[in-house]
């Protein structure tokens, strides 16, 4: 997953802190500094995972910490940084759970506080601190391989719960403090986006832990109440959760998926088949290199010609300008974050998909909108730019392009010509562009 910083797991003595750090040595990890308020079972996860590392350089150590004191939190932070130089990744699963009904008329304040002080307290010093150390670091690119996923200072992941999200009798501390663990981290999330951190939470359901199972023993019928909420017929275990814990850290989350392109046609049976599957034939770097445009497919005729192959002959070996005459042009585009291109009128009309990220469409009106994942903009031969805002400029996006040949237009009684500007640089020497 691309897994090479270093990363502090807090809770990570057991279950599914356990899990994370043992995953994050697999994956290739340089450190970890598991933090506990067992030191002997930190001590012993550290153990576990240099046996397990794959990254030659790896070192582990344990450190004893209570979440619920500022001190101890800033020391395991302090010992990060000695250790690390940096915290690249830290997930904070410490929290405690249920172990006997609690109802809203015979809990007592000092049991409903003990839930705030560990499960929000708790997640609340340890995400401040990551921030304060984060927001000192100096920025890194999320991928050396990619450079459009951007830079990034770090990535904090906080476990919450099923309950953050819904309630079930008898947990009414534990349902109120994983309420205030995911609000924490969407509020922390949109804090600390400028500064390239991000901030998520992860919202398991029951899982297969040691905390989980002391609320099995000690509420009854919480295990019948399981058995019937969950469709699979069992509890999740620690490493599924641990799998889209690191997942979340990885530059797989902070980047754009790879798009594979699957061409079919027929054999001489007359049967459908795939003919072949690539990334598509021609690839260019835009906007001084802030925006990379693949052709997806072209065409140059009319009704299309299928026949013999005659139109993936064409689009193989003919890249093609913004448009093909009396063709289409399907163009995906990956923008760097915070790309802006440069105000231009094409002559077709274009039909724009936000496949990931947020964009802000301008005119030369002045007039614009913002169009998120899904959004779908019409584009007939307006003069208009398009600016990356994804994460506030912080993560890369991506647009699906289908531009189609259309004839002269008019408006305000003249004909109206479509202008590159600065973007015409990038497609001298192909079909309709100088030197062509």
């Amino acid at each position: 997953m691309d897994i090479t910083g270093n990363g502090l797991i807090v809770g990570g003595g057991n279950g599914i802190g356990k899990a994370c750090a043992i995953l994050l040595a697999r994956e290739g990890a340089a450190g970890v500094l598991i933090g506990d308020i067992d030191i002997d079972a930190a001590n012993s996860v550290a153990a576990e995972c240099q046996a397990v590392a794959t990254n030659n350089q790896f070192r582990a150590e344990g450190i004893r910490v209570d979440v619920t004191h500022e001190y101890s939190v800033r020391r395991m932070f302090k010992r990060m940084v000695e250790l690390f130089e940096r915290v690249d990744y830290c997930v904070n699963c410490a929290g405690i759970g249920a172990q006997q009904p609690a109802d809203i008329a015979s809990l007592t304040l000092t049991d409903f506080q003990r839930f705030q002080d560990v499960n929000t307290t708790g997640t609340f010093l340890v995400t401040k601190e990551a921030s304060v150390v984060m927001r000192a670091q100096k920025l890194r690119p999320v991928s050396e391989s990619s450079p459009l996923r951007g830079n990034t200072r770090g990535s904090i992941v906080n476990l919450g719960s099923a309950s953050s999200m819904t309630a079930a009798w008898g947990v009414l501390p534990y349902t109120t403090s994983k309420h205030a663990t995911l609000g924490l981290t969407k509020n922390s999330a949109l804090d600390n986006a400028t500064y390239g951190i991000r901030v998520n939470c992860i919202c398991p359901s029951w899982t297969d832990t040691p905390m989980v199972q002391r609320a099995v023993d000690g509420i009854e019928g919480l295990k019948d109440f399981i058995k019937e909420k969950l469709p699979i017929g069992r509890m999740a275990v620690p490493d599924e959760i641990a799998d889209a814990v690191i997942f979340t850290l990885s530059p797989r989350v902070a980047g754009l998926p790879r798009v594979q392109r699957h061409i079919t046609g027929h054999n001489e049976q007359g049967h459908s088949v795939f003919l072949s599957t690539d990334s598509g034939a021609h690839h260019k770097e835009l906007v001084d290199k802030g925006a990379l445009a693949n052709i997806i497919y072209s065409t140059n005729s009319h009704p299309v010609e299928l026949n013999d192959n005659v139109d993936i002959k064409f689009q193989a070996e003919n890249e093609p300008g913004l448009t093909v005459k009396n063709g289409t042009v399907c163009r995906l585009i990956d923008f760097a974050p915070a790309c802006e291109s440069p105000m231009h009128r094409v002559n077709s009309i274009d039909y724009a998909i936000v496949i990931e990220g947020v964009f802000k469409m301008v005119l030369d009106s002045g007039e614009e909108r913002y169009m998120h994942r899904g959004d779908i903009a019409v584009q007939r031969s307006t003069a208009h730019k398009w600016i990356n805002v994804t994460g506030n400029g912080l993560l890369p996006a991506r647009i699906l392009f289908i531009l189609q040949d259309v004839k002269d237009v008019y408006a305000g009684g003249q004909k109206v010509a479509g202008y590159l500007g600065p973007l015409g640089d990038d497609y001298v020497g192909l079909p309709g562009h100088p030197g062509s």
